[in-house]
């Protein structure tokens, strides 16, 4: 079981998202658990040294913890074209926001593989700067030793 001190620990002092950034906190407040009285307190003390409410006496609180976060939306289209029969399809593309693992930036990326013209082309872009960071445009069967292509040899399709 938490303390106190635990709780509270819990609550202001370790709030994160993704990957383990702590989130700013905007505001803490303390109030009586019992009246709701505003409480000039450390969300931190100890319930042992707290001192009992002016108003009711009671000794319980209500922390409020505010916290502030900005959400940025991405998006990308995918698409696979297949024949009636099924099997691999003949076409693929993608295009949007793509997040360049080795720099943990995020790119613009455009991709078209086609396989039935054997062509494979790339596009990724700095949408910053407008920068071209990577461009491919290449028969398909030269496009070895990349992404799913990786395991392959250059005589397998």
């Amino acid at each position: 079981m938490f303390s106190s001190r635990s709780k509270v620990h819990i609550l202001y002092e370790t709030i994160y998202y993704y990957k383990g950034t702590k989130m700013p906190i905007d505001s803490k407040k303390v109030a009586c658990g019992d009246c709701g009285l505003q409480l000039e307190e450390d969300c931190g003390q100890l319930s042992e040294n707290r001192l009992p409410c002016p108003a009711c006496g009671s000794m319980r609180r209500v922390f409020q913890v505010t916290i502030r976060a900005t959400v940025t939306f991405k998006k990308k289209l995918g698409i696979k074209g297949r024949h009636a029969g099924g099997g691999k399809p003949f076409i693929e593309q993608g295009h949007g926001d793509d997040l360049h693992r080795g720099t943990g930036k995020w790119m613009k990326k455009s991709r078209i593989i086609n396989r039935e013209n054997g062509l494979y082309k790339e596009l990724v872009t700095d949408p910053e700067t407008g920068d071209v960071v990577h461009e491919c445009e290449e028969p398909l069967s030269q496009h070895v030793g990349h992404g799913d292509a990786g395991g392959k040899k250059e005589n397998e399709e």
